[in-house]
């Protein structure tokens, strides 16, 4: 098959390829790597969980969804990280390995990024709007039938057209010019579809969010709902930033206009970025459960949405009070019966120093009775922070002036009971005489 000028091997390269393929390269890298160091590292955790649990508990599915993700951005970063080697050899051959293996990497990287980011933006919708989680063998059917779909996709270009459907398209290794609609229906069509149904789905999740968030009733059921509405945002909008540039621009060439090769660099970089964007991004907002040291639960829900590893929807506080009997209704009883006699003992103690110093000094001693018996935990939103604030520096304040009263007592005891004693002394001298 004759070649246009556009598809034809260009060496040397011209100084825009020469210093924009150095970005889209080094990118390209650093998507690599990132994708690859959490992917093994899932896969080092997913190991050790199955070893440890044994293989009869299901599996959390956004973190499958994940790691899918990362295998497909592996691929897409492996795609433009082959630049390097037109950067080296200072040209873009045609009909070599390496042309043809980075446009199938291409062509499977792009494809199944955009399909899977696609499927984890539905399965938030399913476990956030609809609290629905797929059956297990269901879900791997579905993991099954998307790689499926993107290798068909790949493959049916080169099945048919041979050696020839990959070749230099501008900037790259790509599907050939001359297969413009091979380009739309096996590629591009699909990514557009992904990108809509993305930014349209996690619209609907913000928005879904934010009425409940504005719901009185919901803030009381659901307090974490309000701090998730912003990361949402996230989500569309590093994918798009990323995938939209380069498609723009083939569809742009696709109506026949012409697009520079400083252009088509300059969105290389952008989709190559898509691989460790994905890993902070997917990495810091459900750090629970890409970095949980237990295995996470078979659920998920609008609670794993946290930011750096720290909870952004929520604070939940715990007060446990002393004593260390059980957690029971005979165990709440006693505790109260306790500190009732502590209690109207520490108000005979006053009257009885004076006359009676060893009472009071039993009276002190029976303090130790009391006891708080329960736990208390309270989980509040965003809005009422403040409250909670107030409420534990009003309660820490309360505990420091018992402590103080207390050491007091115990002060005024120990001078009473002395004095006691050199009275006693003393009457005892005196009768001695």
């Amino acid at each position: 098959m004759i070649l246009n000028v556009d598809s034809q091997t260009l060496a040397p390269l011209p100084d825009v390829l020469s210093h924009g393929l150095v970005a889209v390269s080094t990118f390209g890298l650093l998507s690599f790597c990132c994708s690859t160091s959490l992917f093994f590292f899932l896969t080092w955790r997913l190991i050790s969980w199955r070893y440890k649990e044994g293989p009869g508990n299901p599996p959390n599915q956004f973190l499958l969804l994940i790691y899918n993700l990362l295998l497909a951005d592996m691929q897409q970063a492996v795609a433009f990280l082959l630049n390097i080697t037109a950067l080296r050899n200072n040209g873009i051959y045609v009909g070599t390995s390496t042309c043809f293996a980075q446009g199938w990497f291409v062509s499977t990287g792009d494809l199944a990024s955009s399909v899977f980011i696609c499927a984890i933006a539905c399965h938030t919708w399913m476990g956030v709007v609809k609290e629905y989680r797929l059956p297990t063998p269901a879900f791997y059917c579905c993991i099954g039938v998307l790689w499926t779909f993107v290798y068909i996709m790949a493959a049916i270009g080169p099945t048919i057209h041979g050696r020839d459907f990959y070749v230099r398209a501008s900037a790259w290794c790509w599907i050939n010019d001359a297969f413009q609609i091979e380009r739309l229906w096996l590629h591009y069509f699909w990514i557009f579809c992904s990108m809509f149904s993305t930014v349209l789905i996690y619209l609907y999740i913000f928005a879904f969010l934010r009425k409940k968030s504005f719901s009185q009733d919901e803030i009381a059921k659901s307090p974490r709902l309000h701090g998730a509405t912003p990361l949402m945002v996230l989500y569309p909008l590093i994918y798009a930033l990323c995938t939209a540039p380069l498609a723009a621009g083939r569809i742009y060439a696709l109506a026949g206009h012409e697009v520079s090769l400083a252009y088509f660099c300059a969105a290389g970089t952008m989709i190559a970025c898509n691989g460790w964007l994905d890993v902070i991004l997917y990495a810091s907002t459900r750090a629970d459960i890409v970095f949980s040291e237990f295995p996470p639960g078979p659920n998920t829900g609008i609670d794993t949405f946290t930011f750096i590893g720290k909870a952004s929807l929520g604070t939940t506080t715990t007060i446990i009070g002393g004593g260390s009997a059980p957690h029971n209704r005979s165990g709440s009883r006693a505790a109260s019966r306790s500190a009732s006699r502590g209690a109207s003992r520490l108000a005979k103690q006053r009257g009885a120093l004076g006359s009676n110093s060893g009472e009071s000094v039993e009276n002190l001693y029976g303090l130790g009775e009391i006891a708080v018996k329960d736990e208390l935990t309270v989980t509040v939103g965003p809005q009422q922070q403040h409250n909670v604030t107030s409420y534990s520096q009003g309660v820490e304040e309360s505990a420091n002036r018992i402590r103080n009263f207390d050491q007091r007592s115990t002060r005024s005891a120990r001078s009473a009971q002395s004095q006691n004693s050199r009275s006693r002394t003393s009457f005892d001298g005196a009768e001695t005489r």
